[in-house]
């Protein structure tokens, strides 16, 4: 067993404009399934639709004070970008216009920035959205492990007919299939190889170190 904690956000309903994705609490929930027996006993946390973005935030930093060694934050939903070009993880109230997309939203630097403050731990982010390889320009990030479902100008690929994203369809795939220890950098390569081959938008990473060596499943 992994010393682990997580917490998995799931957007998929909708109150001001965005469309509604019903796969996003499939998403999560199944994650949960895969990554439970392996963390922390009680240490992963599902939100699904949460109202507002301090719930999230609140839920990270009780992860982060644990005696964990390992963090992992996942989001599925619609990403938006702000007047910056920054990213933004839509929540319920959520607006798509980028003057309101910072207030209405979660914006991914506050996470990382709470994430930061552990060096201890090993830190990883993995973002199921549009937009996603935003991510890797914000400042706060330069010490995690990321893990985006697309680039910085992609829309994330979903079938409206499929239980799952594309993107967290094939991870979960590759956590059902795989015998024994799974790490990021396998992961990635897996994913990349699959989702590219199917001509779908491909993954992108960033590591820190030897952070690809980071275990999902002992």
């Amino acid at each position: 067993m992994l010393r682990a904690r997580a917490v998995l956000v799931g957007t998929s309903t909708y109150t001001r404009g965005l469309s509604q994705l019903d796969w996003s609490e499939s998403n999560v929930n199944d994650l949960h399934d895969a990554l439970v027996e392996d963390f922390d006993p009680g240490g992963v946390h599902v939100l699904v639709d949460p109202p507002d973005a301090q719930l999230v935030l609140n839920r990270l930093e009780m992860c982060v004070a644990s005696s964990a060694d390992l963090v992992l934050f996942y989001y599925t939903g619609h990403g938006l970008r702000d007047e910056a070009d920054r990213l933004c993880l839509a929540l319920p109230g959520s607006v798509d216009k980028p003057q309101h997309a910072r207030n209405t939203s979660l914006p991914v630097d506050s996470v990382f920035e709470i994430l930061q403050r552990p060096s201890h731990q090993r830190r990883v982010v993995i973002l199921d959205c549009c937009y996603s390889g935003l991510a890797m320009d914000a400042p706060a990030a330069a010490d995690l492990h990321l893990l985006t479902a697309t680039s910085r100008k992609r829309k994330a690929a979903y079938r409206k007919e499929d239980r799952h994203t594309e993107f967290t369809g094939e991870l979960l795939r590759l956590l059902g299939d795989t015998p024994g220890p799974l790490d990021l950098g396998t992961a990635y390569r897996h994913l990349d190889k699959a989702l590219g081959g199917r001509g779908l938008p491909r993954p992108q990473q960033r590591c820190v170190n030897h952070s690809a060596d980071f275990v999902l499943r002992p």
